[in-house]
């Protein structure tokens, strides 16, 4: 039995890899659990190698990177409590093509990927869960290849507007994080919001956003 800490197990049950499982618990037990401690800057992941489990972040954080020929990391996306991590590949069988290293000291919850594999509603969600990763991933790099920091930031907010139906939005990120997301420093990323207000494309306080006719 994993002993979690605090509501840590509240917490994984509700994971959406659980929804519609009428007895989550006894689901969750049957993924063979195996809880692991990682020190901050350990190596989680490696790419090339191949894992047949399934991350849960317990605790604490981690990036999920991407390493060029000449091992230039860039971190691809950031792992928070309760991310699940590495599906695609446990799923697929194919060698992993990105690392994932502890930011902080962390806490993995490892999930067989078979079993998933084998119960057709964990299966659907696990299918879920990864299919809205790669809508992410997507818009990301649909942002990403903008050519100026002004297109990518446009474009994002554009993204987010169409979603919500809005002019007036909030954003998941604070401004390190929307910098991170963007691929840019945060200083070039303020500098570009403020031209933006004072050309009245926007207005904007804290991660509050209006784009202007």
């Amino acid at each position: 039995m994993i002993d979690f800490q605090q509501n840590e197990g509240q917490a994984i049950l509700s994971l959406p890899l659980w929804e519609g499982i009428s007895d989550p618990q006894n689901a969750l037990l049957s993924l063979l659990p195996e809880e692991k401690s990682y020190p901050k800057g350990a190596r989680i992941l490696t790419a090339g190698e191949r894992c047949k489990k399934v991350g849960v972040l317990l605790a604490g954080s981690a990036a999920i990177v991407k390493e060029d020929e000449g091992g230039n990391p860039a971190t691809v996306a950031k792992l928070e409590k309760g991310s699940m991590f590495a599906e695609a590949f446990a799923f697929s069988g194919e060698p992993l093509a990105v690392s994932v290293y502890a930011s902080s000291a962390c806490r993995v919850l490892w999930l067989d990927g078979n079993k998933i594999a084998a119960n057709g509603a964990l299966a659907a969600n696990a299918l879920k869960i990864f299919s809205r990763k790669n809508i992410f991933l997507t818009e990301r790099v649909e942002h990403l290849s903008k050519h100026t920091l002004r297109g990518k930031v446009l474009s994002y907010l554009t993204t987010v507007r169409r979603k919500t139906g809005k002019n007036t939005f909030s954003v998941p990120f604070n401004r390190q994080g929307l910098a991170d997301y963007l691929g840019c420093d945060r200083s070039a990323l303020s500098l570009v919001l403020s031209k933006l207000k004072a050309e009245g494309v926007l207005d904007w306080h804290k991660n509050t956003f209006r784009l202007l006719p």
